[in-house]
């Protein structure tokens, strides 16, 4: 009796562990200026370095990264988060921090990023699971924008369970500070993007594609649909409150996966409002993201956006 409950007990464990397998989990997290305290040679990073005007710190910096490694291992009750698209990391330091001296070091996860020509330094990342993802391709994409030079979109192409590839982008685009310009440079990158993805689609015998990052656009602008019309790009995050990102008290979605897949099915995405995350709104109501900074005063929380993770069925 007791043997056959062993039994049974396993097999019901069995069944968990392969149904939770079978599950492929993406998060996109713009992290809010994750810099390191060191001034890069040609970067304007003065106000991060340790003697700048922020009195950034190693303290401050681990304390944010802990932070992030605690949102990952918090997203899903199941298993490791299997892939994390990065906004706003500044160098291989920060990185080697985030997955060796946080609550990621158990895990085993492992990092691409691009090395780009943004004036301030900061680029994106893939940080991703090497038991559930094995890239075979990777390179860095520099936007055609002219001579004003922006962040490089990453583009990361690897095997999942199954055998099938995926492909990832990661990207990071300009913000809305700039202005008609900087939208002219955002469509300007969506359609060297587009015609990227349309050129991989083609060589794939069941495409998978994942686009995720911080658009600095809402779902309805141009920017995405450019990308989601007549595509067969699908925005996840297009209707779902409450909002990555808030400002003077209105909240939109500035954070998007878009998705085309084959055996990939989507099961869900979500915007995580986990309460470490946010902070009561006192001037105009309800929450708002914990941010790092508010002006020059040190907040001590994560990042002023709220990431956002997209959940898929793999088929067999």
């Amino acid at each position: 009796m007791l043997r056959n409950m062993i039994v049974l007990l396993l097999l019901v464990l069995y069944a968990h562990d392969v149904k939770a397998q079978q599950t492929f989990t993406v998060m996109s997290y713009n992290i809010e200026n994750a810099f390191d305290t060191i001034h890069d040679e040609g970067k304007n990073d003065y106000e991060y370095c340790a003697d700048g005007k922020r009195r950034w710190s190693t303290h401050r910096l681990l304390t944010k990264l802990k932070g992030v490694g605690k949102v990952i291992a918090a997203a899903d009750e199941r298993k490791p988060i299997d892939l994390i698209g990065l906004c706003e990391v500044e160098n291989d330091t920060v990185m080697t921090h985030l997955t060796q001296h946080t609550p990621l070091q158990h895990l085993g996860y492992r990092y691409i990023m691009t090395h780009s020509s943004d004036q301030r330094g900061i680029d994106v990342a893939l940080l991703y699971s090497p038991f559930t993802f094995h890239p075979i391709e990777n390179h860095p994409i520099r936007p055609n924008t002219g001579k004003r030079t922006t962040r490089d979109f990453l583009h990361v192409a690897g095997i999942i369970a199954g055998g099938d590839t995926l492909d990832v982008y990661v990207l990071h685009l300009p913000s809305k500070r700039g202005g008609k310009e900087a939208e002219k440079q955002s469509m300007r990158i969506c359609h060297q993007l587009q015609t990227h993805t349309d050129s991989v689609r083609t060589q794939r015998q069941h495409p998978n594609l994942i686009i995720m990052g911080d658009f600095n656009a809402e779902p309805h602008s141009p920017q995405l649909k450019l990308l989601t019309q007549n595509h067969h790009l699908i925005d996840r995050t297009a209707k779902l409150p409450p909002g990555t990102y808030k400002y003077q008290g209105e909240w939109s979605t500035l954070d998007h996966i878009l998705t085309h897949t084959t055996t990939l099915a989507h099961q869900h995405t979500r915007i995580l409002t986990l309460p470490f995350l946010t902070e009561p709104d006192r001037s105009h109501g309800n929450t708002k993201p914990r941010r790092t900074y508010l002006g020059f005063t040190y907040q001590g929380g994560i990042s002023d956006h709220l990431p956002v993770v997209s959940v898929f069925q793999i088929e067999r």
